[in-house]
């Protein structure tokens, strides 16, 4: 949802087992103008999204007959656009978060939260699913255009922009810095940049900056994207490289076999990021920790760094 943009009309779809969770959200919600509908396990979730196609979905991580989690997979792989996924849990440790985001979630907010909080983050991916759909055309429009290449100046003075816009009205901003690992006997990463600058392509939006820096690897900048939408990211980059004959890359570089790459993430708001400067020294320290893991790592530094092992 853009700046100005009236919830009025916008449905949201809210799934909890608990009646009165779904009170509160409910509650909530439509005191912000949204439209909502509720579902009160997994499997009704499902029934709905394809009957009401919502805006957004606001997803429990327990819930009977189908869990939270699976939910979020299947969604995600049914959607035909990006459709934001909110999950909502009394689970709200470091472990159950990092899962919750694996499953595909695009946020994970703890139970109880504030309503203020909620119609936040709320805002937030909408706002990205505006931006998304802007960039890129409607639902099920086909595949998106190729990216225009930015030139290094061009690159910098879109890269301030996004910073300032995110100081300004103190949305999120995360930057990534992807590098093929290189071990030792294996085919030079310049040979496999090709493959992951498409892996790059398909993941993320048009309103992302994408720039090439160096023969190893690419900065990303995700505007209006958080701690946890960029480990979504960043997961779904590592997972692919991992398997490059399931993306038409693979026979144009004869990037056969797979390969590993190593990720750096930093984010503003954060307590250590003051400056543009900030933002992408902290992206470059977060790299070189998880080069210094013997690669296949990704790190993201949020008032420490975080180290994870993608799954596949």
């Amino acid at each position: 949802m853009t700046a100005g943009q009236s919830s009025s009309g916008v449905k949201i779809l809210v799934a909890d087992d608990s009646p009165g969770e779904r009170a509160t959200a409910r509650s909530v919600l439509t005191e912000a103008g949204f439209v909502v509908v509720e579902a009160n396990d997994g499997q009704q979730v499902l029934e709905l999204f394809n009957r009401e196609r919502p805006a957004l979905v606001m997803l429990d991580v327990v819930m009977p007959r189908i869990g939270g989690l699976e939910v979020c997979r299947i969604l995600k792989a049914k959607a035909s656009g990006f459709l934001p996924v909110l999950m909502v849990s009394t689970r709200n440790s470091v472990n159950a978060r990092v899962e919750g985001l694996r499953s595909g979630a695009d946020d994970y907010l703890g139970k109880p939260y504030n309503p203020d909080e909620l119609r936040a983050r709320i805002d937030v991916l909408l706002r990205t699913r505006a931006q998304f759909s802007l960039g890129d055309g409607a639902e099920g429009d086909g595949p998106r255009a190729r990216r225009v290449e930015l030139g290094a100046d061009e690159f910098r003075r879109r890269l301030q922009e996004e910073f300032e816009r995110a100081e300004r009205y103190s949305d999120p901003l995360a930057c990534l810095r992807i590098e093929v690992d290189e071990p030792e006997g294996a085919r030079p990463a310049a040979e496999l940049t090709p493959a992951l600058h498409a892996i790059i392509e398909g993941n993320v939006r048009k309103i992302d900056l994408v720039q090439r820096t160096d023969d190893r690897g690419y900065l990303l900048v995700l505007p209006n994207t958080h701690f946890p939408g960029a480990l979504t990211v960043a997961e779904r980059v590592a997972r692919e490289a991992r398997r490059p004959l399931l993306h038409p890359s693979a026979v144009r570089t004869a990037a056969t076999s797979g390969f590993s790459v190593s990720i750096g993430v930093s984010f503003y708001p954060n307590k250590d990021t003051r400056s543009l400067q900030d933002l992408l020294d902290l992206v470059d320290a977060a790299l070189e920790r998880a080069r210094r893991e013997q690669g296949g790592k990704i790190c993201l530094f949020q008032h420490q760094g975080y180290l994870y092992s993608p799954d596949d």
